[in-house]
């Protein structure tokens, strides 16, 4: 545990469908990321950090320290009076959110931007660690007012002028001002770049005029420039948070963190995966691993590139860590498996992280990685129905990749590693009888 005579602040930044190549300091050449360029300059850029392959699974593991499957959220939460035969899809009410700690610890807590972990009590911001919400429910919201405009503040309603990312950044400043002099966590996760994103059929769904002549005067063209120009436009206002911190003299005493909760969707939207395979709600790694950057002055080095198997959990241990509270085993039923970054960081990387195995389930689209090597594969789409689904992923045929030779998962070694990959496929139904949504 990491003691410091103050606390520190935490900001988190989380973007919406954010791909791996959506931004310069990965490999987008095309849309300007100069804010998030360099907060990694100033910190670490990590390499192979995976999350979930969709939103609301992600937000669960980064606020529960738990595979999404455990801590309840196995999927996108179910909607209010929805009917379904099949698992609830909740956070589990003794599963205790990474909000509610720090409150706890005598933090100011405020959430502006979505949610998508429930959409009535008591999995909603203000009970569940969060004193100030701004933002919307759901998992998708246009960003310009409209009529039917589902944005709250706190749990009111309330009407909001101008473009989302705007509404966002100066709710999350105004929160920092307000609490300079206290210990504060500021969660700021932007709808940004999240689609629909057609301007000529609904212009309530793109982004500023300014920011859409930049670049349609670079020759972009629709869709690409609406998508450049609304994740470009979220980077600028990361940038006037990080301004603010400067402005107060509390950058140095701030963790900031800032990571996409999945891959890009590169079917039906432009966005870009570099040169990963796959997109948003797949286990193959363009829909899983993401670009993540962090800072914190004095602690994590200037200049810092990570090539650490670090997962979305580790967060979660990690704010724990700084915030010197302890990291608990358990979070309900269920292990927390998060482990903090802060010794790996604090040590320019020559402190590894622990060998770990790590899986995922989406819809029956499994994954496993172990160091370098991954198993991935599509099983059945269980719908909650995880003991009928088991017999059927035993028989299941997967896909074996080592990243470290192909990133691009083009070369299937299945039939030539017959023990690693009867290894991760054991470990992987060994962990899904386990977890299964209970």
């Amino acid at each position: 545990m990491i003691i410091m005579a103050t606390k520190p602040n935490f900001l988190i930044i989380v973007t919406d469908d954010q791909g791996y190549g959506d931004a310069g300091c990965y490999w987008d050449t095309e849309v300007d990321t100069p804010t998030m360029d360099a907060i990694a300059k100033n910190g670490v850029r990590f390499t192979q950090l995976r999350v979930n392959p969709l939103c609301a699974p992600t937000r669960a593991s980064l606020f529960s320290g738990q595979y999404s499957l455990e801590c309840g959220m196995w999927r996108g939460p179910s909607l209010p009076g929805q009917k379904t035969d099949t698992l609830p899809r909740r956070i589990h009410d003794d599963v205790k959110l990474l909000p509610e700690f720090l409150k706890e610890a005598g933090y100011k807590t405020g959430m502006f931007g979505k949610w998508h972990l429930g959409y009535d009590a008591p999995n909603v911001p203000n009970e569940r660690g969060f004193e100030e919400f701004v933002g919307f429910l759901g998992g998708a919201h246009p960003y310009w007012p409209f009529d039917g405009s589902r944005l709250l503040h706190n749990d009111q309603p309330m009407v909001h002028e101008d473009h989302l990312t705007d509404v966002f950044t100066g709710y999350a400043i105004d929160f920092i001002r307000k609490h300079r002099d206290k210990p504060f966590f500021c969660y700021v996760p932007y709808n940004a770049v999240h689609g629909p994103l057609w301007r000529e059929q609904a212009p309530k769904t793109s982004g500023k005029a300014e920011w859409l002549k930049k670049y349609e005067d670079r020759g972009i063209e629709f869709p690409k420039r609406d998508y450049c120009a609304v994740l470009d436009h979220m980077d600028d206002g990361v940038g006037k948070i990080m301004a603010t911190l400067h402005e107060l003299a509390i950058v140095d005493n701030t963790l900031v963190i800032y990571l996409s909760d999945n891959g890009a969707m590169i079917d039906k939207f432009p966005g870009n995966n570099g040169p990963l395979r796959g997109q948003k709600g797949m286990t193959y790694e363009g829909g899983i691993r993401v670009p993540a950057v962090m800072q914190w002055p004095g602690v994590i080095p200037k200049g810092m590139v990570s090539d650490a198997g670090a997962v979305h959990f580790d967060l979660f241990a990690t704010v724990l860590d700084a915030a010197g509270i302890e990291i608990p085993k358990m979070n309900g039923q269920h292990p927390v498996h998060g482990v903090s970054l802060l010794a790996h960081l604090r040590s320019h990387g020559q402190e590894d992280l622990p060998g770990r195995y790590v899986f995922w389930d989406l819809f029956g689209k499994m994954g496993a990685v172990k160091d370098d090597w991954k198993l991935v594969g599509t099983g059945p789409n269980h719908r909650g129905q995880f003991a009928e689904a088991i017999p059927v992923i035993e028989e299941l045929q997967f896909e074996l990749y080592k990243l470290d030779q192909d990133i691009g998962e083009a070369n299937d070694l299945a039939s030539q590693y017959p023990d690693i990959y009867n290894d991760l496929k054991s470990q992987l139904i060994d962990w899904f009888q386990r977890a299964k949504g209970s």
